[in-house]
């Protein structure tokens, strides 16, 4: 596992799952994204120091977790900061995605929760839930993940998930879970990265 160093700034880069270019906001001097590409970026901060990479998600961006998988044996210290999005997984399956990444990473996953923020993205992942129903799942997702992650055999009945002999066979290296980093400014948002 990959020891912390408290002393030190923790400062992330950005992994361009979604395309490059030379300007923020732009296509021009553009780059398609591939696997070749995506390992030079990582290999770089990798070498550099930095405590990890940012994998954006979203129908825009290729996916976190796939990247993520093949980028961690072609990396030695990097972290890989991933999203879990409560609307589009159960609570159990997020959690054995999360143990198995961070086993197979030696314990360099950091999970980034992700409620979801584009109304027509969230269409077209099939969900259609309003603000302040996103941030009740989010905080009940994440009250029965976190109690699986952490060795728990969890029984739920709530008002959007229900779960049965909820359990992992195969804990995650860091205890008692990964890191998680959650971002926000409404008073929902807030509410639920206070709480859990």
């Amino acid at each position: 596992m990959v020891h912390e160093t408290p002393d030190r700034i923790k400062v992330l880069w950005f992994l361009p799952t979604h395309g490059d270019s030379r300007y923020l906001g732009t296509s021009e001097g553009g780059r398609a994204v591939d696997l070749p590409y995506l390992t030079q970026v990582a290999q770089a901060a990798d070498t550099l120091g930095y405590y990890g990479v940012l994998l954006p998600t979203g129908r825009s961006c290729e996916d976190s977790w796939v990247i993520a998988s093949a980028l961690v044996p072609l990396t030695e210290r990097l972290r890989f900061l991933v999203a879990v999005r409560p609307g589009l997984q159960a609570p159990t399956l997020a959690a054995r995605m999360t143990a198995t990444l961070d086993r197979i990473s030696n314990g360099r996953l950091l999970i980034n929760v992700v409620t979801g923020g584009d109304p027509l993205e969230n269409k077209g992942d099939g969900i259609f839930l309003s603000h302040a129903e996103r941030y009740e799942v989010t905080q009940e997702f994440l009250q029965v993940y976190k109690r699986v992650l952490s060795g728990e055999t969890v029984e739920h009945q709530g008002k959007h998930f229900r779960i049965e002999d909820g359990r992992l066979l195969f804990p995650p290296v860091q205890t008692p879970y990964p890191p998680l980093y959650f971002g926000g400014s409404s008073g929902a948002g807030s509410t639920v990265a206070a709480q859990e």
